[in-house]
């Protein structure tokens, strides 16, 4: 007997493990964190597309703003280091989730805006201080955090669908009992991951960078 069957009943039998609601919720969301990673990815081409143009986004946004796009945290523990990450990434993640109050187009903007950053900053790091240091410096991290990102966009783009549903008369309901239970624990999965991104970020990334690139960091440190 396959998952499916399983799952299907477990369903007609009132049963619903949290195993099989997650991978419900998954089946049920994966197009939309897919489209999400989407948009991300065209971000990124733009992103680096700028850059190839000459734009630095963290130079402009600077001057426009009038500070820097990215707060100094160099002075923080590691410790206070993750809890800075988690929460500023907890709320980008709910964010992500009520971009159907905007329809949609705050959660396409995020996902599209935060891949044009990534692009464009990446691409002006790896350029000064190589590939190499840049992979290591967001992969570790990022392989967590952006899964994460993507499913919250997915959940708030799947609910957007749900209500366009119920508006042309085609769904019952925007929101069940057995929906908001599946997505909740997608919901909860996606943070924990973001939890995962935070304590990776603080204390493995840095480890990894001054273990690996010992000489350049100091050369780094004295340019400035």
């Amino acid at each position: 007997m396959d998952n499916r069957t399983q799952r299907e009943r477990d369903r007609s039998s009132g049963s619903y493990p949290p195993r099989a609601a997650l991978a419900d919720a998954w089946d049920e969301h994966s197009r939309y964190v897919g489209f999400a990673a989407g948009l991300f990815a065209v971000g990124i081409v733009a992103g680096v597309a700028l850059m190839v143009a000459g734009y630095n986004l963290l130079e402009i946004i600077q001057e426009v703003v009038g500070e820097p796009l990215f707060p100094d945290i160099s002075d923080r523990s590691r410790l206070e280091l993750a809890q800075f990450l988690l929460v500023n990434n907890s709320r980008a993640y709910l964010l992500s989730i009520l971009g159907i109050l905007t329809l949609g187009l705050l959660t396409a903007w995020a996902m599209v805006f935060n891949g044009i950053i990534v692009g464009n900053v990446g691409a002006f790091i790896a350029g000064s201080v190589g590939v190499g240091y840049i992979l290591v410096g967001l992969l570790p991290h990022g392989i967590f955090e952006l899964p994460a990102l993507f499913i919250a966009a997915g959940v708030g783009f799947r609910l957007l669908y749900r209500v366009g549903q119920r508006l042309r008369g085609t769904r019952d309901a925007i929101v069940t009992k057995r929906y908001l239970y599946r997505t909740g624990l997608l919901v909860l999965a996606g943070w924990l991951l973001l939890v995962v991104a935070a304590v990776v970020e603080a204390f493995v990334t840095p480890a990894l960078l001054e273990a690996l690139f010992a000489d350049r960091l100091e050369s780094m440190g004295s340019s400035t």
